[in-house]
């Protein structure tokens, strides 16, 4: 059984990713079992099959509590993480090709408190769990952003310890010119700081080289595939890089 956690910012466009994965792997005749670990989701553009909101009531402790919704989020999380062993339980009990994890919207609640790291150590097997952090294109067009991007995905790396791949998800809404300049900043380390230096000046502009020589070779180790998931473009390449850290981890039990 492989577990995908599918983690990023809000509104990246994680549920929608894990919507057309789960489709695309569904097509190659695998077996797939969708998990949504947001308790505050509304709607959600997939049926999932097990779902956290069966074991808790964001609203009942939003209302009970006297909680505003970021303390109610944080408490829902505290409780479902108290239900670990029934999902970890109703998840293995599929036995499945491959479970598919919807991340709650708030990425730090997920990927920086203990509750996260509890669901994300677990639920799956040890050695066939992998992240794909998804990157929002709009957003990261911008040099700048690009690189905080990079380094938020490197302390969710960091945080959880899972093996991840860069997800530039909703490409269909930007230009090919952005996708191919993005691709390069993840290629070549001399045009992410040429481009960065143009857009940079005094102390931002060395603060800013700075941490992007800090974050240097994590982005080159880290792959970034473009993906649609409105038009599926770049599933396959998407599964491709995932296989790749499966079959490194059966090599490495061999």
């Amino acid at each position: 059984m492989n577990t995908i956690f599918i983690v990023g910012t809000a509104g990246s466009g994680k549920s929608t990713l894990t919507s057309a994965y789960g489709d695309w792997l569904k097509s190659q005749d695998k077996f797939v079992v969708l998990v949504n670990l947001d308790p505050a989701a509304q709607v959600l553009p997939y049926e999932p099959d097990v779902d956290i909101r069966d074991f808790v009531d964001y609203e009942r402790i939003m209302s009970t509590r006297r909680l505003g919704p970021n303390a109610a989020l944080i408490a829902s999380v505290r409780e479902a993480a108290r239900h670990v062993e029934d999902l970890r339980e109703e998840i293995n009990s599929y036995n499945a090709d491959y479970v598919i994890i919807d991340t709650p919207g708030q990425l730090e609640l997920f990927a920086f408190r203990q509750e996260g790291y509890i669901l994300a150590e677990n639920i799956g097997f040890k050695d066939r769990k992998v992240m794909v952090f998804v990157l929002d294109p709009m957003f990261c067009s911008v040099v700048k952003n690009f690189i905080s991007s990079m380094f938020l995905s490197a302390s969710v790396y960091f945080s959880l310890g899972i093996p991840m791949v860069h997800a530039l998800n909703k490409i269909d809404a930007i230009s090919p010119e952005d996708v191919e300049k993005l691709e390069a900043w993840s290629e070549s380390f001399d045009t992410l700081l040429l481009d960065l230096e143009s857009m940079t000046r005094g102390r931002l502009m060395s603060f800013s080289r700075e941490v992007a020589e800090t974050l240097r070779d994590i982005i080159a180790s880290i792959p970034i595939v473009p993906v649609s998931s409105t038009t599926m473009d770049g599933l396959s390449e998407l599964h491709a890089a995932l296989t790749r850290f499966f079959l490194e981890e059966d090599l490495e039990l061999r």
